[in-house]
């Protein structure tokens, strides 16, 4: 069988090394996790991307990783693509359910909160934030930033197929959702007191105080270093009694970069700052 033009003979971990060229690439110039402790769904997108690249180019997979080396915008479109591609309205309920029932106790009627939804991807959790708040009839505002153009693109639009809408409490659907062919599109009620700016959290991060931070999924992107980095400065912005919700698996991670839990159900734990010190 002909081999790739440029390819040479080689064992079968080849591969191995040309996913470990590009995810190194992808840590030095965006934070991404380092490819020793990256999941391996990862390292099988990155690894199918090489492939359809050595196809394309008639390169081995090698010889395309080392094009990397002088592509970064070849680089960050790889990581583009490994963001959580399953997001939805709702997802993680019981978190939703125990904001709403001790929202009042958390934060007092009087208060307008600030919410940041932080790795927003194409919108769904800080509308469904925004759907709960004016349900619960509170003076909101809350901003999603995400590093994927194409994902504010989508956000901003905010319209969606009804498969993502599968959790979204009946009542909200019908009092804040419109249809339109088939799909659903957040009301204008809530779409106005949402936005969305593209942000790489690694670079920066939005300037607070937030009451709320929704932090998600992003942790298991990013290098130790680069995703401790993150979480400590988004801490620094919340306000006094501020809470930060990331999924269940990455609270422990959370709790040992010095966030300290507050456990406001069996299930459900959020993170604050440590306690400053008078």
């Amino acid at each position: 069988m002909a081999r790739a033009k440029g390819s040479s003979v080689s064992g079968p971990d080849s591969g191995d090394r040309a996913v470990d060229v590009a995810l190194k690439l992808a840590e030095e110039l965006f934070g991404f996790g380092s490819s020793g402790a990256t999941p391996g769904w990862v390292r099988d997108r990155v690894r199918r991307y090489l492939e359809h690249q050595s196809y394309r180019s008639g390169l081995s997979m090698n010889a395309v990783a080392r094009e990397l080396l002088k592509d970064k915008t070849a680089v960050e479109q790889i990581v583009t693509s490994l963001r959580v591609g399953e997001t939805r309205f709702y997802r993680d309920g019981a978190q939703w359910e125990v904001i709403e029932r001790q929202l009042e106790k958390l934060f007092p009627a009087d208060v307008e909160l600030a919410v940041l939804s932080a790795g927003c991807s194409t919108g769904e959790e800080a509308y469904t934030m925004g759907m709960l708040l004016t349900a619960a009839r509170r003076r909101f505002r809350v901003l999603g930033v995400d590093r994927s153009a194409e994902a504010i693109a989508v956000a901003r639009e905010a319209t969606y197929g009804r498969e993502a809408a599968r959790d979204i409490p009946p009542a909200w659907v019908e009092r804040f959702c419109d249809e339109q062919n088939g799909r659903l599109r957040v009301g204008l009620l809530v779409r106005n007191a949402v936005e969305f700016e593209e942000c790489d959290l690694v670079k920066r991060v939005p300037q607070g105080p937030f009451h709320i931070i929704l932090f998600k999924n992003v942790l298991l992107y990013l290098t130790t270093q680069a995703g401790e980095q993150v979480a400590t400065r988004l801490a620094n912005e919340l306000e006094d009694g501020g809470l930060l919700f990331s999924a269940a698996s990455e609270v422990l991670r959370l709790r040992s970069m010095g966030l300290e839990p507050f456990r406001l159900a069996q299930t459900v734990t959020a993170l604050r700052p440590p306690k400053r010190r008078p």
